[in-house]
């Protein structure tokens, strides 16, 4: 199970627009929406290369810096260390319970990693997606940088003193040199809204504009390829891992009679959420792009579906896991009121993704390329989910929160 966790995508630029049918979603937003997997992880240690000055359609071999694109939120230290003269006292510090933390050797150094949270990736075994970085300075512990994965599939790793951050559109590898982090190799991809991958790669040694988009799109596969589930790095939860309160929660029902949406929500809690780690509350979100119904023994529905699974703490559902299943859903229909899924043919991911996705889509291509790219509507319409499951079920709960990141207010 652990090497699929590893493929699925998690809190990504894989979104979800305000569709009819199963993607029915109105309102207004308003939270900003939560920072998605689209932007990297922190690059701290890299070279700030200002774009050139050129004609848009070379940029690339011009020497356009692709890091431009990315304009990650500037991160404030939450680990406590003040007076703090080993580790050991920052673990011990009770304003640091409900983080965690683990010690591991990076580059030349070793190093404390204080977690925001774990999540469950195995039984009693606990992986984190963010960490703030610690050394011991001259004067005791001093704060070094902070990272963050895109999601879930993606636990922090730890491979021949290489500190790897990644996502579904990116992978960055990390050394520490003179109490610094620094990035030794970087690649990730962009589509645009037709569906076309561009990919970029650089070195410590290099900048994007050494490689080709083809050399950039094989090492992209190389730096996924070199991800090993002996390199994750198990957190300890500071507290205890019971630190963090629980409730007993409704199972979630699709809001109304649609006989595809109910089977497909179906499906998703009883085949798909179980392959993530266990948690309070799994909620499939299904965005439409079309249904064939002509042949009622294989009714065929197109969409891009995402599940998310959360842990009630307190009125607050964190999320845990969860991922991105695009794909054709075919179904047979049992009479007028109800279906049943009987196959699913998934989208593939990284280099696999956009092949596959031509494949299943077929003319729906475009339009499945639109819905997936507006991360704005999936924020919304996932937050109007939320807000109707609440409400159904009259329960006291005022917000959600993804991991590593600032609640978002249902009401």
């Amino acid at each position: 199970m652990k090497n699929k966790v590893l493929s699925l995508l998690i809190a990504t630029a894989l979104s979800t627009a305000l569709l009819s049918g199963c993607g029915n979603a109105s309102g207004t937003a308003e939270e900003p929406a939560v920072q998605q997997e689209s932007e990297p992880a922190d690059t701290a240690g890299a070279e700030e290369t200002p774009a050139a000055e050129t004609d848009e359609s070379d940029e690339y071999a011009a020497g356009f810096d692709p890091s431009d694109v990315y304009t990650p939120e500037e991160h404030h230290m939450k680990t406590y260390i003040e007076g703090c003269d080993t580790f050991t006292q920052i673990i011990d510090k009770e304003e640091n319970r409900g983080m965690a933390y683990a010690n591991v050797h990076i580059g030349d150094t070793d190093v404390l990693l204080v977690a925001s949270g774990t999540y469950e990736y195995e039984p009693d075994g606990y992986a984190a997606i963010d960490s703030e970085i610690f050394y011991y300075g001259d004067n005791g512990p001093e704060y070094m940088d902070y990272v963050q994965a895109g999601g879930t599939a993606y636990p922090l790793m730890v491979i021949n003193d290489t500190l790897y951050i990644g996502g579904n559109h990116f992978m960055i590898k990390y050394t520490i040199r003179d109490n610094a982090l620094v990035v030794s190799e970087e690649a990730y991809v962009e589509y645009d809204t037709d569906g076309n991958a561009t990919y970029y790669y650089r070195t410590e040694d290099t900048s994007f504009a050494d490689h080709t988009p083809e050399e950039a799109e094989a090492k992209f596969g190389d730096l996924f390829g070199e991800m090993d589930e002996n390199g994750i790095v198990w957190f300890s939860n500071i507290g205890g891992d019971d630190n963090a309160e629980s409730g007993s929660l409704p199972r979630y029902e699709y809001p109304d009679d649609d006989p595809y949406c109910n089977a497909i929500t179906e499906y998703f809690l009883d085949e798909i959420a179980p392959q993530y780690a266990e948690a309070d509350l799994s909620v499939p979100q299904i965005a439409e792009i079309d249904v064939d119904e002509s042949d009622p023994e294989d009714v065929k529905v197109w969409g891009n579906f995402q599940i998310w699974n959360y842990d009630l703490e307190g009125d607050v559902l964190k999320t845990v896991s969860g991922g991105t299943h695009s794909g054709l859903i075919h179904l047979k229909k049992t009479d007028e009121r109800t279906a049943v899924v009987t196959s699913f043919d998934e989208v593939g991911d990284g280099s696999d993704f956009d092949a596959s996705a031509r494949k299943i889509f077929g003319d729906r291509y475009d339009r499945f390329m639109e819905v997936y790219s507006d991360e704005e509507s999936r924020e919304l319409f996932r937050k109007n989910i939320l807000i109707e499951y609440v409400e159904s079920n009259g329960l006291n709960i005022t917000a959600y929160q993804d991991y590593g990141w600032d609640p978002v207010t249902l009401f």
